[in-house]
């Protein structure tokens, strides 16, 4: 048998194993065993958001992630990591690149995933890539001499792009944050312990047949392009009770809602999922339900990046309360980051002020003045929750949680 009739045998054999992928309930966990195999250890929600980035690459409005952490956190590692299930072709990798080269590019970048090394100073301007999330294109008016006269070269480099960058920052600037969704690695003690334990375990690297497969798995999603992913009426409840004290929430829900086409895109290969019209599929309840249980503590975190020192002081008080089984005091904090006790008393003043932890008991002057840390709300509603109140669902939805793989019912209090 020729190369050529392998090859087409292999990839005939690659779709097939791709659809029944995509068909298979438990797809998202399907996608954390390949990625462990391949290497993954802890990160499961990043790993499973950024999955979700890289596949809204075919959405009219893709998905943008920054990935945070400090050097040797393996960051880039775990981006490389997603990046490996994809065809070659559908990714442009960037360590460095002047603002002028963006605008020469014509339509290479359009539907690709633009993966951008350590966002900083040496890397170039990422102004280009912002107006590239935000336009779909960049314009680049040029003069040059032909035949002796001046003349207007247009140069136009195409979108849409999903944008992944890494960096060891903890904040940049507005406009890119509230472009991207924020992920920071953990790097927490238990999770290098994980890391370090991996180093001696034996590991096979992911198959030629495997990579086919999960190369089929995106180009069976390519042929979704143009497909419109609508949304039911039932959407309006979550938007009136969604957590809107803060100004990024017109940022950020954009981004969830596109979260949930793509993963309505992806389960649109579910047996029984039929488009509501030609090319066009209708998000359902349990794509929002897993879209929220993936993407929610994400979008809080992007929320308080700001208050970045109150929040410092509540992870603190949250450390010594679930420790403790107890409230934190000024002293116990001065203990934990090594301060003195009016050092602490400040931070906790501070977090206290910023909403970040609350007062454990009556503030009263003779009081011991103890803390716990603030409640953080939900970005979006609660799905179970929400669908109780919901009318017109039926009564009960069932999927597979994408992180445990268990099977979840929802069902409507009779």
């Amino acid at each position: 048998m020729g190369k050529d009739k392998v090859t087409r045998l292999a990839r005939r054999r690659a779709k097939k194993e791709a659809l029944k992928l995509l068909q298979s309930p438990d797809f998202f966990t399907e996608v954390l065993q390949t990625l462990k195999k391949a290497g993954l250890v802890g990160e499961q929600l990043n790993a499973l958001v950024l999955f979700i980035v890289v596949v809204s690459r075919i959405l009219d409005h893709p998905l943008n992630a920054f990935v945070k952490g400090a050097s040797s956190s393996g960051k880039n590692f775990l981006v490389r990591l997603i990046l490996s299930l994809m065809p070659r072709r559908a990714v442009k990798e960037i360590t460095s690149a002047s603002e002028q080269a963006w605008n020469y590019s014509g339509s290479d970048f359009r539907h690709c995933v633009v993966y951008l090394q350590e966002q900083n100073e040496a890397a170039g301007t990422i102004d280009p890539i912002r107006q590239l999330i935000s336009e779909g294109k960049l314009v680049r008016l040029v003069p040059k001499y032909e035949h002796g006269k001046l003349v207007t070269k247009r140069h136009v480099t195409y979108g849409p792009v999903a944008a992944i960058s890494t960096t060891t920052k903890d904040r940049l600037k507005k406009d890119d944050e509230t472009r991207h969704i924020s992920l920071k690695v953990d790097e927490s003690k238990g999770q290098t312990r994980q890391i370090v334990k991996s180093y001696t375990k034996q590991r096979e690297p992911l198959t030629h047949k495997e990579l086919r497969t999960w190369y089929a798995v995106h180009r069976l999603l390519e042929q979704r392009i143009g497909t419109e992913i609508v949304f039911p009426k039932w959407f309006d409840e979550i938007a009136d009770r969604l957590f809107v004290d803060d100004l990024s929430v017109r940022r950020y829900y954009p981004a969830f809602i596109e979260a949930c086409r793509t993963v309505s895109l992806i389960r649109s290969f579910q047996p029984g999922r039929k488009p509501a019209n030609h090319n066009e599929f209708v998000v359902d309840f349990a794509d929002f339900a897993i879209t929220a249980l993936i993407f929610d503590s994400v979008f809080v975190e992007s929320l308080y990046l700001d208050k970045k020192a109150g929040e410092a002081t509540r992870r603190v008080v949250e450390e010594i309360t679930t420790k403790e089984k107890r409230a934190a005091d000024a002293k116990d904090v001065a203990r934990k980051l090594k301060i003195s006790r009016d050092a602490a008393y400040n931070k906790l003043r501070y977090a206290e002020k910023a909403g970040a932890v609350r007062r454990a008991n009556k503030p009263e002057k003779s009081n011991h003045k103890l803390f716990l840390p603030a409640h953080r709300p939900r970005f979006v509603p609660d799905p179970e929750k929400l669908f109780r109140k919901l009318k017109g669902l039926g009564d009960k939805v069932r999927f597979i949680h994408p992180l445990t793989g268990e099977s979840v019912t929802y069902r409507r209090k009779k």
